[in-house]
């Protein structure tokens, strides 16, 4: 199953995995701000980009991820990427870091916007969260600039069909408010302005 469906959002339980609960998005999302005072900003993006760069390769084994990777890596695009991954030590950098489940984390933090009874669940607070660190991490492999901006791609497709997910009820009720919307910025059709 691709980590990437262009027309729903997962927010659904997996039969064979443990359920989630309000109390355990909550946790999770507190668990992650919790440790952010602890460690250094290196570190949280460090962190973020190798879950890109995971999510990337689990998207390079479908279709459409197999068909943007090797565009991208036969582009110039993907050259420049690597020279300057490469150069400037980000590859080494990224491949040592913890990838974060970025799209777990997203979905589960979505999840939490649709539940009925986060305000009760926050009166539970403090749930205590359980800081993680880098010992004893198993060996990572090496990260790549596709894979990043495969994982970018996946993850902002992910978040996208979130946002209009979450939108949806509402709009279906309200007077055609898609025919008047903007269509967004103007383009020159230069990506340097």
């Amino acid at each position: 199953m691709s980590p990437v469906n262009s027309n729903r959002v997962k927010l659904i339980d997996p039969a064979d995995g443990p359920g989630r609960t309000t109390a355990t998005l909550v946790a999770s999302l507190a668990a992650r701000l919790g440790v952010l005072h602890l460690i250094t900003g290196a570190d949280a993006i460090g962190s973020l980009t190798a879950g890109f760069v995971q999510l990337g390769r689990e998207v390079s084994k479908t279709a459409k991820g197999a068909r943007l990777r090797e565009a991208l890596e036969s582009g110039r695009a993907g050259t420049n990427g690597y020279a300057l991954w490469k150069t400037l030590g980000i590859a080494k950098w990224i491949s040592a870091m913890p990838p974060s489940p970025i799209l777990d984390q997203m979905r589960n933090d979505v999840a939490l916007l649709l539940t009925d009874d986060l305000e009760e669940t926050l009166e539970l607070l403090p749930i205590p969260g359980r800081a993680t660190g880098i010992d004893n991490l198993p060996e990572m492999e090496p990260a790549t600039f596709v894979d990043c901006v495969l994982g970018l791609w996946a993850f902002s497709t992910e978040l996208v069909n979130s946002i209009e997910a979450l939108a949806e009820p509402t709009l279906a009720h309200s007077d055609k408010i898609t025919a008047t919307r903007s269509p967004g910025p103007e383009s020159n059709g230069s990506i340097l302005r």
